[in-house]
């Protein structure tokens, strides 16, 4: 029997640390391509009244609980990359050192399918170029990317909540995290962070 195809389900934060230091991280989260329909409707079930995504920093505390349960319970991989460096208000150049780190991983793992959380049309269109570019010196050209809003896609919930998760535990409520730790298959830093480091779990 093959391996499952996987898709890819990309989301972004950026959270100032100690000593100055800026963090900028992206997450994937990889879901078989035959499972999306049935994980999408679990997650939808989270929804409240009105509420058009799950989105971490809106949640209570107790939500999080939940949402971090029902992710932990549905058992997607995970891949969790970041860029560690001075503080900027401007982190463009930051957030293609993650892509690039982690367009290179999703390749290694044989996925093709990278759909990405909308930003500004502007922005989605950076995205596009610099994949592009990255194609022209090198980068498999079978990985494809698209945009879509968090409000219609589902699947793209779990990488904000990892990312909570993770931000979380650097503010030191590190639960959310350790009952996700079973899903991260890679969490790294870009070769040059200002600490770069890598773990493979």
């Amino acid at each position: 029997m093959s391996d499952p195809v996987l898709r890819a389900f990309l989301d972004e934060s950026s959270a100032l640390r100690e000593l100055d230091q800026q963090e900028y991280l992206v997450c994937a989260a990889l879901v078989p391509e035959d499972d999306c329909d049935r994980v999408r409707e679990r997650l939808r079930e989270l929804l409240l009244p009105g509420q058009v995504k799950v989105h971490w920093t809106d949640e209570s505390e107790r939500r999080r609980r939940e949402i971090v349960a029902r992710i932990a319970e549905l058992g997607p991989m995970n891949i969790v990359v970041s860029h560690l460096d001075a503080r900027r208000r401007r982190v463009e150049r930051y957030r293609r050192k993650c892509l690039e780190t982690i367009y290179h991983d999703l390749l290694e793992l044989q996925v093709f399918d990278l759909t990405l959380e909308c930003r500004s049309e502007s922005q989605d269109g950076n995205d596009r170029a610099h994949i592009v570019a990255l194609q022209g010196q090198g980068l498999g050209r079978s990985l494809r990317i698209r945009h879509r809003r968090g409000g219609d896609e589902p699947l793209l919930w779990i990488a904000d909540t990892v990312l909570g998760a993770v931000n979380a535990a650097h503010l030191g409520v590190p639960r959310h995290l350790d009952d996700l730790r079973s899903t991260l298959l890679i969490q790294s830093r870009t070769a040059d962070s200002r600490t770069g480091q890598s773990e493979r779990p």
